[in-house]
Parts: C-alpha cells; sequence; structure tokens
C-alpha cells in the first residue's frame, strides 16, 4: 500500500512540475549574444490601389468554456489531492512513527 501512495505522490509531482515548466520551455531565449535579423528593405511602389480597404476592427474574443471553467476545477482539485495526500503523510506516518513512553 504504502508503495503504490508513494509512485502515485512521485506522479502527480512530476505531472505539476512538468506542467508548470511548459511555459518557460515555449519563451524565446532572451540572450543578447544572438542578434536578430535587422534586414528591413522598404520598397515604395509608384502605383496606388483602386480602392483602399481599411482591415475591420478586432472583434473581443471570448474565452472558450475549457479555459474559463475546466482550467480553474483542476488547478483547485490538484491544489485539494497535494493537500490532502500532504495531511495524511503525517497523520499516517508522523503519528505511528513515535510512542508516548510512560
Amino acid at each position: 500500500m504504502r508503495t503504490a501512495t508513494r509512485v502515485t505522490v512521485l506522479s502527480l509531482l512530476v505531472l505539476v512540475l512538468t506542467l508548470s515548466a511548459i511555459p518557460a520551455m515555449g519563451a524565446e531565449s532572451g540572450s543578447d549574444d544572438e542578434e536578430a535579423p535587422t534586414t528591413t528593405e522598404v520598397v515604395e511602389f509608384e502605383y496606388q490601389p483602386a480602392t483602399i480597404i481599411e482591415p475591420p476592427p478586432p472583434d473581443p474574443a471570448e474565452q472558450p468554456w475549457t479555459t474559463k471553467f475546466l482550467v480553474p476545477t483542476g488547478l483547485a482539485l490538484a491544489t485539494v489531492a497535494v493537500f490532502v495526500t500532504v495531511v495524511q503523510y503525517f497523520v499516517r506516518v508522523v503519528r505511528s512513527r513515535y510512542k508516548v513512553v510512560e
């Protein structure tokens, strides 16, 4: 039973650490050693378009239901699971480790 609990706790810990590292892995490196290419050429044409079409204003994007409800619920459940695991460890293991000698 203890081995299964340890494997479960370790799996949850690895999962949480991996999920928290994903945004850092996707970020661009901010080192100054790499220089960004600075080749910009401005080409001017002698002609004008027949009609100038302005781009439409951006529509306010509504968040999908997964972002609104599923993600916060998952985070709350994960937090509760970690808290319950820590409390169970101290209640079961630490309490039974030491006994009062009278």
